[in-house]
């Protein structure tokens, strides 16, 4: 996984105080072993309902390593990252799979309309949202 080279020395400097047998490994449970997904979950979870009596609104939230995970490959989406950039990131084997695993959110979308709106030189002047008549949304909801 690709780090930023602050990262990577923080990390590096956290291995030598690491309390497991060979100094090989950050991130440790009570025992000294190398914590495993169920543990990260556990601290995650443990760490989002501590900042939870801060703020509220995070007990409402799924907060999960996968979520993070996730909310990560959309940033990067957003910042403009290509997908397969993305792909080759999280360690799919298919663009594919990225796709049904990362979201575009609306304002993306929208952004993306009136980009091409602009480029285009045709952007309308005064435009009113379009709603479809009932008939219409009841001949799509019968196919």
């Amino acid at each position: 996984m690709p780090l930023w080279p602050e990262t990577a020395n923080a990390l590096h400097r956290l291995r030598g105080m690491s309390h497991d047998a060979d100094g090989q490994c950050v991130f440790v449970n009570r025992h000294g072993q190398p914590l495993t997904r169920d543990g990260v979950a556990y601290v995650l979870t443990k760490y989002a309902t501590a900042a939870a009596h801060e703020n509220p609104a995070l007990l409402r939230k799924h907060i999960t390593p996968h979520v993070l995970r996730h909310s990560c490959a959309v940033a990067l989406l957003q910042s403009g990252t290509d997908v397969t950039v993305i792909r080759d990131y999280l360690g799919h084997t298919t663009v594919a799979t990225t796709g049904r695993y990362i979201t575009i959110n609306l304002q993306m979308k929208s952004d993306a309309m009136q980009a091409f709106w602009k480029k285009a030189g045709i952007e309308p002047a005064n435009a009113k949202s379009w709603k479809p008549k009932g008939d219409l949304l009841a001949f799509l909801q019968s196919l």
